[in-house]
């Protein structure tokens, strides 16, 4: 057996686990949300059954979509399971491209200098780099440099997600600590539009925004949430986040948000702001500014977008994710919303996106 054979059946044993934990996951949620609104009907579990098996090659991609269910209070045909997405979509499309996204300084050169990209500089290996990538001579110098825009910084370690990795410093702090950081990005700490601080004033409140490669070749925005943190916290963390719907062509937010158990609120559960009625400030820009960056590296066929809007109505793009974003929570409160894809059909053998069976 030659080594690529062994690597190929590690990481092939890698996602039979990680898929086996996501479903387990799937089940927790579904149990949260049963426990408020009752069980799903047994035949709406028998059409996910029926389409998990049939469409997306396998009955156990049913536990994500019973979650979609109990949510939506019904089965709609043309969802994406979390599971699926993770397991068999994303490996099928990205391939090693899904890896570019975890190495922060890769963002210099993907999409360069454009104004919504806020990086100010990059540790790699130990190495201090401008957001140009050009090497600083001292720390003292790379401090001045991420510094120059205010006394806070925001530190993002490589390949991390759901909120960790992620530092909130001062200049102090930086110095202290700076050649201990492992790889990441340097941004300068955002100070958040008043639309978001009235409801989550602690951490800046963050768009999730996912686009895709059409099968004509445009980009095109397929759904959007926001995320706030809790009182608590200096930036918003998955494990406690509030998360709460946009209408995709307008940015107005839905009245119903959910709490990080998926139990629906109509307020923040701390600031007590009510979501009804409100909308993201300067939306079209937020829109326009993925749609465009995308078309700056069209072989990633979906990209999730994590952005926010400062108090001058500046857009920021703080992070990009093309190897691991999450798309379930929009899949299951306004979803299915990636059908003409041909992602359903990748789970049977020999599927291939756009090529239905």
């Amino acid at each position: 057996m030659n080594l690529d054979t062994i690597e190929q059946a590690d990481d092939a044993l890698r996602m039979k686990v990680r898929a086996r934990l996501n479903r387990r996951n799937a089940a927790k949620v579904l149990r949260s949300i049963e426990s408020a609104t009752g069980p799903v009907p047994r035949h709406v579990r028998a059409q996910a059954d029926d389409y998990a098996g049939d469409v997306l090659g396998s009955r156990s991609h049913a536990a994500w979509l019973y979650v979609y269910c109990a949510i939506g209070g019904e089965f709609r045909e043309g969802w994406i399971p979390d599971d699926y997405y993770m397991s068999v979509v994303l490996p099928a499309i990205e391939g090693r491209h899904g890896a570019l996204s975890d190495m922060r300084a890769m963002t210099a050169r993907i999409f360069g200098h454009e104004k919504e990209i806020p990086d100010s500089g990059y540790v790699v290996k130990g190495r201090l780099f401008s957001a140009s990538l050009d090497e600083s001579a001292s720390l003292e110098e790379f401090t001045d440099l991420v510094f120059a825009g205010g006394d806070r910084v925001a530190f993002k370690a490589d390949g991390s997600a759901r909120g960790r990795g992620v530092q909130i410093l001062d200049r102090e702090s930086f110095t202290r600590t700076a050649g201990d950081l492992p790889d990441g990005v340097v941004q300068p700490f955002i100070h958040q539009h008043e639309a978001f601080a009235e409801i989550a004033s602690g951490s800046v409140g963050t768009l999730r925004m996912t686009t895709v490669v059409e099968p004509d070749g445009q980009t095109s925005l397929r759904d959007a949430y926001l995320r706030f943190g809790r009182e608590t916290e200096d930036h918003v963390a998955s494990d406690s986040n509030i998360r709460v719907l946009l209408d995709t062509a307008t940015g107005a937010f839905s009245p119903i948000g959910y709490t990080v158990d998926w139990l629906e609120i109509d307020r923040h559960p701390d600031s007590g702001a009510v979501f009804a009625g409100r909308e993201v400030p300067n939306y079209a820009a937020c829109r326009e500014a993925v749609e465009r960056l995308h078309r700056r590296f069209p072989v990633a066929p979906v990209i999730g977008w994590d952005l926010t809007v400062s108090q001058d109505g500046s857009v920021h793009v703080l992070e990009w994710n093309n190897g691991h974003n999450d798309i379930k929570f929009s899949e299951a409160t306004s979803g299915p919303c990636f059908t003409g894809l041909g992602w359903e059909h990748l789970g049977r053998k020999g599927g291939r996106p756009g090529v239905p069976h």
